[in-house]
């Protein structure tokens, strides 16, 4: 389920368990969050109608079409430079972690994801 599409949200694509601890500390935060596959994200994206603040992925490369067009948070527990290539904002968040430190990630991918 998509939320209202006059709000902004962050974009989870994530493994279910991370994408419930994803969603707890956003929500907490006042972030508004959609949980997606793969698919659904690109189809997200695609379509426009919805402003994203932040996609937050374990798969980056899923998204290279899209680089330029959102912030990205790469969640991985062994980090892949290559896998970044083409994100202008982008940000690398080490399994495991905190949400102090989801939370400073998503800060610090730019302006544009200010909630």
């Amino acid at each position: 389920m998509i939320p209202e599409l006059d709000r902004s949200v962050v974009v989870i694509v994530e493994d279910p368990f991370i994408r419930k601890l994803l969603r707890s500390v956003l929500t907490r935060a006042g972030h508004r969050t959609v949980e997606v596959g793969v698919q659904q994200g690109i189809e997200l994206l695609r379509g426009g109608e919805v402003h994203i603040k932040a996609v937050i992925t374990n798969s980056p490369e899923a998204f290279r079409s899209y680089a330029a067009d959102f912030p990205l948070i790469y969640t991985t527990s062994s980090p892949d430079p290559e896998a970044l290539k083409g994100f202008r904002r982008c940000r690398v968040l080490q399994k495991p972690f905190d949400g102090t430190q989801l939370l400073q990630a998503l800060n610090e991918v730019g302006d544009a994801v200010t909630a």
